[in-house]
């Protein structure tokens, strides 16, 4: 059996933190799951800690005492749980649980049953799918997305969803330095990977229900880090 893990980076997530999709996760998969807490002042440790203890094989905490951000956390556990296990996938997905646990199964499923280096959600308003999406985050990012590809061509559609799944052989690639960026990190994994001529080798998987629960890091005020964040990636 394929051993695969996630990483569910947690920032002040107490109240997100849904044991009951845990524990649907858990009992359809055979995936591990570390909770990265990224410096969190809430009691985000005590949550983590008490579903650890509930579920002690399959629930592990990676605790972070000094808040980096999304990107510094993915990174810094990416490669802590690859050096340290043997995992044939390690992929990661948002503690609200926006991409619910039948659609990470999903990505599971496509790639344990196929050639594919990685798989990545993406959310696409298809017949008969549900994504439940603020609109105007929706039209930054594409144009974002627009502006990269126009550049960079990476032709994906949805780069920004927070459900990925890499094979060992990628992550030893693609994780070796730390991201220039915070906010569109995700970019640059798609960015190092074409460079890497490695592109090819994932597919976008559309997903059959995503939703926005709120609580969401990203406001306005951000909007000036990720202008920022696009130049670096454009120039």
């Amino acid at each position: 059996m394929q051993k695969v893990a996630f990483i569910i980076p947690c920032y002040n997530e107490a109240l997100r933190i849904n044991e009951k999709e845990i524990i649907s996760l858990l009992s359809t998969t055979s995936s591990m799951l570390y909770f990265a807490n990224d410096g969190s002042t809430d009691n985000t440790v005590e949550v983590i800690e008490k579903l650890c203890s509930i579920y002690p094989d399959r629930c592990f905490l990676l605790n972070y005492d000094k808040n980096q951000g999304k990107a510094a956390v993915i990174y810094k556990s990416m490669n802590a749980i690859s050096e340290k296990y043997l995992y044939d996938y390690i992929g990661y997905f948002d503690a609200d649980f926006s991409t619910p646990p039948e659609e990470i199964k999903r990505l599971i499923d496509s790639i344990t049953t196929s050639e594919y280096k990685f798989v990545i959600g993406s959310r696409i308003l298809l017949l008969n799918s549900v994504i439940q999406r603020k609109w105007y985050r929706h039209v930054i990012g594409r144009i974002i997305l627009t502006l990269i590809n126009y550049k960079h061509k990476l032709d994906i559609y949805d780069t920004q969803c927070g459900a990925k799944l890499f094979s060992s052989e990628i992550i030893k690639e693609i994780f070796k330095e730390p991201f220039q960026t915070s906010w569109l990190f995700d970019t640059e994994i798609f960015i190092r990977l074409k460079k890497l001529d490695l592109l090819k080798t994932g597919k976008e998987i559309p997903l059959h229900f995503w939703a926005d629960y709120g609580g969401s890091k990203l406001s306005w005020k951000s909007s000036f880090k990720i202008l920022k964040e696009l130049f670096t990636i454009l120039k």
